[in-house]
């Protein structure tokens, strides 16, 4: 059974995204968790304002929280009609990021689903929870996607470190019912590559070889305006941006991750960030 973790803010996005992960793991028994954070707007009220206001102020957020919430699970039980498919709510007074974090170690969640493109302000939450929350995959889901039988994953890597396979293999076998194809994007100069570079890479692709007997594609894009261009080229597929064990000065700020970087140049594809 796969447990996937979606945040939701009640939005035709928010939504959007929910319709085309329930179709891409429509063959697979999942627990889906509907998360929604609130706050109270203090705005305008100083300390003692505050000690005056009443309990329904208070009761009001997590009440809304509450009724939208009901009305998602009721609105997918319904439309969804999968028996494989159930369906659950969290509210939480909290951040986003700090609810993410909680209930993904709570609950054990293997894969948390984000709705990328809406706003600049999701962008900033989606930038958080990607630097912060590295122990499971995170699937970034554009607008409008669109997702067939057939699935090209795109492995973007510059290849100087090896690979996580074991987390691409949870999301490979976890998309029963769909014909995959796996290409390899190296973000390097063809013919330029230092040692360290093509040994990870031929490793990587004896990797595939166990699986996929096709022949396997092999990309290069050095520059952002290429690999821009890489994932214009391939708007159904998903591209999965293997993000680097953090080094200290990422640890403590000074630098983002590569996959916060790149996501600017893939807003119309989705990604799944998968964690060294």
């Amino acid at each position: 059974m796969k447990k996937i973790l979606i945040p939701t803010d009640f939005s035709l996005n928010s939504y959007q995204t929910i319709d085309s992960v329930l179709k891409l793991f429509k063959d697979n028994v999942c627990d889906f968790y509907f998360l929604n954070t609130y706050s109270y707007n203090i705005s305008g009220l100083d300390a003692l304002g505050l000690l005056h206001v009443d309990e329904e102020w208070f009761d009001k957020p997590e009440e809304e929280s509450i009724r939208k919430l009901g009305k998602l699970i009721e609105r997918y039980t319904f439309k969804s009609k999968n028996a494989n498919h159930r369906f659950h709510a969290i509210t939480e007074y909290s951040g986003l990021l700090e609810a993410v974090k909680k209930h993904q170690e709570l609950l054990g969640i293997d894969l948390i689903i984000l709705s990328g493109g809406t706003n600049k302000k999701s962008d900033r939450e989606n930038e958080s929870i990607l630097e912060n929350v590295r122990s499971c995959p995170i699937l970034i889901v554009p607008s409008h996607p669109s997702i067939d039988r057939k699935i090209s994953i795109t492995i973007a890597s510059d290849f100087k470190q090896r690979i996580n396979t074991g987390r691409i293999d949870q999301f490979r076998k976890g998309l029963v019912g769909k014909d995959i194809e796996i290409e390899i994007l190296v973000l390097d100069k063809q013919n330029q590559l230092s040692e360290t570079v093509a040994d990870n890479l031929e490793a990587f692709v004896v990797y595939l070889r166990q699986f996929q007997n096709t022949k396997i594609n092999l990309d290069y894009a050095e520059t952002d305006g290429q690999l821009k261009a890489y994932a214009s080229s391939h708007p159904n597929g998903i591209m999965c941006l293997v993000d680097k064990k953090p080094g200290f000065l990422r640890k403590i700020g000074l630098f983002k991750s590569d996959v916060v970087t790149k996501l600017k140049q893939l807003n119309a594809i989705s990604i799944l960030a998968i964690h060294q």
